[in-house]
């Protein structure tokens, strides 16, 4: 057999590594040429994996949506809390004035300008006998 000396194994190594270069700086001038181009999309691997890609892509327009709708019902939310929060304050008002108005001493002043005087006799029990 063909023996190589050293001087020429070390000769092919560079070669090598020359030729990796060149194939490395080939293919990236090569994969923006076929984006740019549009080859990249005419493959059969693209081809493919379309049906995931269009999964994908309607995946994130539910999300989309949902974030949205979200969105809505939060704001929703906020504006029937404030709205809770205006009628509590309302029903407490009108619950001290209800009872502040059925006080005895406010009964008696209001029944006192109609002419109904306030009774000054203890109440009296009435008993039926059967």
């Amino acid at each position: 057999m063909y023996a190589l000396s050293a001087q020429d194994k070390n000769d092919e190594n560079k070669i090598r590594k020359i030729n990796k270069i060149r194939k490395m700086k080939e293919s990236k001038g090569s994969f923006f040429n076929n984006y740019l181009g549009g080859d990249v999309f005419s493959k059969k691997t693209v081809i493919q994996q379309l049906p995931f890609v269009l999964y994908v892509v309607f995946l994130l327009m539910l999300y989309i949506t949902n974030t949205y709708i979200a969105e809505d019902v939060n704001r929703e939310v906020l504006t029937k809390t404030k709205l809770l929060e205006d009628r509590h304050v309302e029903y407490v008002y009108n619950k001290s004035e209800i009872t502040r108005m059925t006080k005895q001493s406010e009964l008696a002043k209001i029944l006192k300008n109609k002419g109904i005087k306030e009774s000054v006799e203890p109440l009296k029990k009435i008993t039926v006998k059967k």
